[in-house]
């Protein structure tokens, strides 16, 4: 699943969309402390492109936007099942 965002990737009306929406952008750090998984295991998922979550790369640093992380693990979520 690709879902890296590189800026020749969005025009210029893209880009201030996405200024706009004041969206939080989370460092690979802060996205293994809210998951509590290690830094390196959210690393080794996006080197193999196995990231559940889309990223930018913007300057040699990995960003996560805050609001499409809680939209990913909607998505995600599974029933329990009541025995």
């Amino acid at each position: 699943m690709k879902t890296k965002i590189r800026k020749d990737q969005l025009t210029k009306e893209e880009m201030e969309v996405f200024k706009n929406k004041n969206c939080k952008l989370l460092s690979s750090k802060q996205l293994a402390e809210l998951l509590d998984v290690t830094e390196g295991a959210i690393r080794k998922q996006r080197s193999k492109d196995r990231s559940l979550f889309p990223y930018a790369k913007l300057g040699g640093r990995i960003f996560y936007p805050a609001d499409l992380i809680v939209e990913t693990l909607h998505k995600n979520l599974t029933q329990s099942q009541a025995r």
